[in-house]
């Protein structure tokens, strides 16, 4: 971890604190208008003890470039609208969905055209999106469903209602 981002956040909050306390010994204070609180027979401010709190950062997971290409993420803004309502139980309270859980294996066992044809036309329940998808928005929607890991499916736990959602955004 590069420790010269907590301390300059650090000697800059303490840099802030010392020139609004100049600033107000000086009589500098700003007061909005009004006259200084001592003239209004308040008591002479008081020192409050102030916590800082630090954070940890990994610098290269900061700098590094995203997860997802360009094309993953407009799949997934995509998928968002059109698809996770009902194959992504996720949002669900119950995690229970009309659809089927589609992931990365999905589409290596399916195929990306046979998944295309299959959004194209429609199956059973699941209405045909030939004409709210072209097929660039397709390609989107199969390149960010490569990028979903089997294991964000939901457990038997989850879907009986017996277990909280794992914390996914994990270090």
């Amino acid at each position: 971890m590069n420790k010269s981002i907590k301390l300059v956040a650090i000697a800059a909050l303490a840099l802030i604190g010392s020139v609004a306390t100049a600033s107000a010994q000086a009589g500098g204070a700003d007061t909005h208008g009004l006259p200084p609180a001592n003239q209004l027979g308040a008591k002479e401010p008081q020192t409050v003890p102030v916590k800082i709190t630090t954070r940890e950062y990994d610098i290269k997971k900061l700098l590094s470039a995203p997860a997802l290409s360009p094309e993953a993420k407009v799949g997934q803004v995509l998928w968002q609208q059109r698809c996770a309502y009902c194959h992504d139980g996720m949002g669900q309270p119950t995690y229970k969905t009309m659809g089927s859980w589609i992931d990365s294996d999905t589409v290596k066992a399916m195929g990306p055209d046979a998944l295309k044809m299959i959004i194209n036309t429609g199956i059973d329940r699941m209405p045909a999106f030939k004409y709210d998808l072209d097929a660039k928005q397709l390609d989107d929607v199969i390149e960010f469903l490569r990028t979903v890991p089997p294991s964000l499916k939901p457990t038997p736990a989850q879907l009986s209602g017996k277990a909280v959602a794992p914390n996914n955004n994990a270090e």
